[in-house]
């Protein structure tokens, strides 16, 4: 099992597969706190889930150069491995874009659709199935 997380500055979008899959669920988001209170929370959830890797995404800017918030979630990356946990980075360039974009026609009622973490949870499926992808032999099912 793996768990993606899309670490935003309010919340963290958490999704959940596996390896040999190419598909990831969504399990919410997490409201953001302390660092230490939400590293504990992923620690936490990865424990439930049986996540034995936490795929963070990414977020660089266009020309693939660091931007302040990269630097924030490879902080938050660092204080995860810390904890104990095996951590891997994969580009979340255009996640959220993608995710807003499936929410909006995904069929859902609209109170659903603008519920706070909806695309933050969307853009860490996104970001755990383009790492699934990459880590699925093309025989696989």
């Amino acid at each position: 099992m793996v768990l993606a997380l899309d670490v935003g500055e309010v919340r963290i979008g958490v999704a959940r597969g596996e390896v040999g899959s190419r598909l990831a669920f969504g399990r919410g988001a997490i409201r953001r706190s302390k660092q230490s209170e939400d590293v504990a929370e992923v620690a936490r959830i990865a424990a439930e889930e049986g996540a034995s890797r936490i795929v963070v995404g990414l977020p660089t800017r266009t020309d693939g150069r660091d931007s302040k918030q990269t630097q924030r979630v490879r902080a938050f990356a660092r204080a995860l491995r810390d904890a104990g946990l095996d951590v891997a980075f994969m580009d979340e360039r255009f996640t959220s874009k993608i995710a807003e974009r499936a929410v909006r026609s995904g069929g859902l009622p609209r109170g659903k659709r603008q519920e706070k973490g909806r695309i933050d949870e969307g853009s860490a499926v996104q970001i755990l199935e383009d790492w699934l992808v990459q880590f699925t032999p093309p025989d696989a099912p």
